[in-house]
């Protein structure tokens, strides 16, 4: 499977909420990077990340809904191209904010790192009232 399929797989998993199958795209010590300057900012590390981390994204927004404007892979790397729209718990406000994910994948094929960029963390954080 290439870089590109496995995450396209792994995204259809995510959207299924099958966290057991998207664990096994990852390598042991797979690493989230979200900015820091958002609530749930920092490192997420194991196979389990991504699951921890959209749990802990969940109770901060409702109503979020995924457009897909592009996916793109190399042997290396995927970008994911994406417009994420969502109200902040906390404020009420809906707003639209685009997105590139950036995963990294090893030499077995298996997702190593994922890099996450929001077009504007400061909107976000406003939204959320932080």
């Amino acid at each position: 499977m290439t870089p590109l399929e496995a995450t396209k797989t792994m995204y259809d998993c995510v959207a299924q909420g099958d966290w057991n199958a998207v664990a096994e795209f990852m390598v042991e010590d797979f690493v989230i990077h979200e900015p820091s300057t958002l609530p749930y900012g920092g490192e997420w590390r194991g196979r389990d990340a991504l699951e921890r981390l959209f749990g802990t994204v969940m109770t901060f927004w409702d109503d979020p809904q995924v457009e897909w404007l592009d996916l793109v892979g190399g042997e290396t790397h995927v970008v994911a191209l994406l417009l994420f729209t969502m109200t902040a718990r906390s404020t009420g406000l809906r707003f639209s904010q685009r997105v590139a994910e950036v995963t990294a994948f090893n030499s077995d094929g298996l997702m190593a790192a994922m890099h996450i960029h929001y077009f504007d963390t400061g909107e976000m954080a406003r939204m959320i009232g932080s």
